[in-house]
């Protein structure tokens, strides 16, 4: 959980500290980070959206207090659009009979 005091919001507190964590986890060859943030927390996507999460999902209820969430993902790696391609390049080739 990330939180600021409200005395010292805006001042690009969370900013950095999101950005540290994200410079933390790419250091340790992560390929994504996942999230869940209260969908009425405007705020708190605005940050992460504008440091290049996305949305993937919506979270009905997602919270004992009854309020939904989204989850976002920030890719650190690009994805593979043909996994299995890279598979067959390992994969020596099958002799003919």
């Amino acid at each position: 959980m990330l939180a600021v005091s409200a005395t010292y919001r805006g001042q690009g507190i969370a900013t950095a500290l999101v950005k540290r964590a994200i410079d933390a986890m790419a250091q340790r060859n992560a390929d994504e980070i996942v999230l869940e943030t209260e969908e009425s927390n405007v705020p708190a996507m605005r940050l992460y959206e504008r440091l290049g999460f996305l949305r993937s999902k919506k979270l009905h209820r997602y919270y004992l207090n009854g309020s939904s969430a989204y989850r976002l993902v920030l890719l650190l790696k690009p994805l593979d659009p043909e996994p299995a391609a890279d598979l067959a390049l390992d994969t020596p080739p099958i002799a003919a009979a």
